[in-house]
């Protein structure tokens, strides 16, 4: 099915590869960070598109607090496809997992190391020139530049045994490194041990509980756009009513803007029409400066751009919007409907957008159509889906196309990617 094509294909852009024209060295891309972390034997090395900083960890000493052994030789790095690991002996592998998220690092503690005491402890060398500053807690670890600005964040810290019981860990500085302190009364091992690095952890501005920040995510060049399905403010208005929660269901948008390896949020976008239960954000799509947003709970029976945002007679019929971008200003620029709105056709269900042409999903749209631009009155097959095409001329949208599958059929829900 297409979600095992598209975890394949993610898992082919991540792959941990041995380097051309150098046997036994290897390395891993990752697209989405737009980083390469390269292997050596002893630890890993990070450098970003343009090579603004270097940074990697290397395993110094490790085992029962005071026990502490050190690390000495190279160890083969062991590839599996978007994993990798060092073992270092047969009590300690050292792993790792290149994927969307970053590189996960982590370590299995496959047996009790010698020594007496409970705390784990290990002692990492910090390379290249950031510097860690940990974050209360002991958690999370911010690597900043020479300037004070993030580049990295090493996070999520967490520490289970073999039965899942939580392990209380932290890290804690010194000098040229890092320690990660692990207290291990009682565990049963294997001990697992799991922090992620990432070049940005973005959060909302106004984040709350259940907003689903992050159900809906697209990125071209430096910007990034989180949809936040369950967002409950009523503001219309694009960066301002944040803090409103009157609205449940609404939906917002986030923009994101890197400088350099910073990121920062550059706008929060809303509806012109929002409303309770439109879930604006259930998808996102961005090329350039241009942002569409769809909006599977908006209820509008209007069947024409720009037009009809006030009513509400076709629950759930659905809308997409389309924002564009002038310096670092973002406004409205289009309200789309299909041209054959109906309730619970979902509309705006999946979106996307190359230059000035929008393609929008409708899931639960219901013709029986299996010709393209023809047929769309009939309602007589629930949730066959379809899929609508948008093109812009200057700031004019105009839509251009109604697909339907050749062999639709109810229930397809055609338009749901």
């Amino acid at each position: 099915d297409w979600q095992s094509i598209q975890a394949a294909w993610q898992a082919s852009r991540h792959a941990v590869a041995e380097t051309p024209d150098q046997p036994g060295s290897y390395s891993a891309r990752n697209p989405g960070q737009q980083w390469t972390t390269r292997f050596d034997g002893r630890g890993f090395d990070t450098q970003p598109d343009g090579g603004a900083w270097s940074w990697g960890l290397e395993l110094r000493r490790w085992g029962v607090a005071g026990s502490e052994q050190a690390i000495s030789g190279q160890a083969p790095l062991v590839p599996d496809g978007q994993r990798a690991s060092y073992h270092w002996g047969d009590e300690l592998q050292e792993w790792f997992v290149n994927d969307t998220r970053g590189l996960e690092h982590g370590y299995t503690v496959h047996s009790r190391p010698v020594g007496t005491g409970d705390q784990l402890r290990f002692e990492l060398a910090v390379r290249g020139g950031l510097r860690p500053q940990i974050d209360v807690g002991g958690r999370d670890v911010r690597f900043v530049d020479a300037d004070g600005s993030t580049a990295l964040t090493y996070s999520g810290l967490k520490v289970w045994d073999a039965d899942g019981r939580l392990l209380p860990a932290a890290f804690e500085p010194i000098a040229q490194g890092l320690a990660l302190a692990v207290e291990s009364r009682d565990a049963r091992y294997p001990i697992t041990i799991d922090p992620i690095a990432q070049q940005a952890y973005l959060k909302a501005s106004n984040t709350d509980a259940g907003d689903l920040f992050g159900i809906a995510v697209g990125i071209s060049g430096d910007t990034v756009v989180v949809g936040a399905i369950f967002e409950a403010s009523n503001s219309s208005t694009i960066n301002s009513g944040q803090a409103n929660n009157a609205a449940i269901l609404t939906g917002a948008a986030y923009v994101f803007v890197r400088s350099g390896t910073s990121w920062t949020q550059q706008a929060y976008l809303k509806a012109a029409n929002s409303q309770a239960g439109d879930q604006f954000g259930a998808s996102v799509a961005i090329s350039g400066d241009t942002i569409v947003v769809g909006a599977i709970g908006e209820d509008s029976n209007s069947t024409t751009i720009n037009a009809g945002q006030g009513d509400n007679s076709a629950p759930d019929s659905g809308a997409a919007y389309v924002f564009v971008r002038s310096g670092t200003t973002w406004t409205q620029q289009a309200y789309l409907k299909a041209s054959n709105a109906g309730a619970s056709d979902g509309f705006g269900w999946s979106v996307a957008i190359d230059g000035d042409t929008v393609l929008v999903g409708a899931n639960g749209e219901d013709s029986n159509s299996t010709t393209i631009n023809a047929g769309q009155s009939d309602n007589s097959a629930g949730s066959a889906g379809a899929a609508y095409v948008f093109s812009r001329s200057g700031t004019t949208w105009s839509q251009q196309a109604y697909l339907k599958a050749f062999n639709a059929e109810l229930g397809d829900t055609f338009g749901q990617s």
